[in-house]
């Protein structure tokens, strides 16, 4: 089983988003930030966080997946 550790909580002040970032425990080199409610708090960033990869998943889960048509 892969853990994520939440690593950043940022707040873009001028386009009013909010953003987690995780890096993989086992792996550093695997990095993945998700946008959550704006102002999302200290406190509340790992329900948050929690939150944003579920709906990922659920995205990714139901997504067909499509290859390029050949070259003519």
């Amino acid at each position: 089983m892969s853990k994520m550790l939440l690593t950043h909580l940022n707040h873009d002040l001028a386009n009013h988003k909010s953003y987690v970032q995780f890096v993989w425990a086992d792996d550093p080199s695997k990095r993945l930030g998700l946008e959550v409610p704006f102002g999302t708090t200290l406190a509340d960033a790992e329900r948050e966080a929690i939150a944003a990869v579920r709906a990922l998943s659920s995205e990714l889960a139901a997504a067909e997946i499509e290859a390029p048509p050949p070259p003519s």
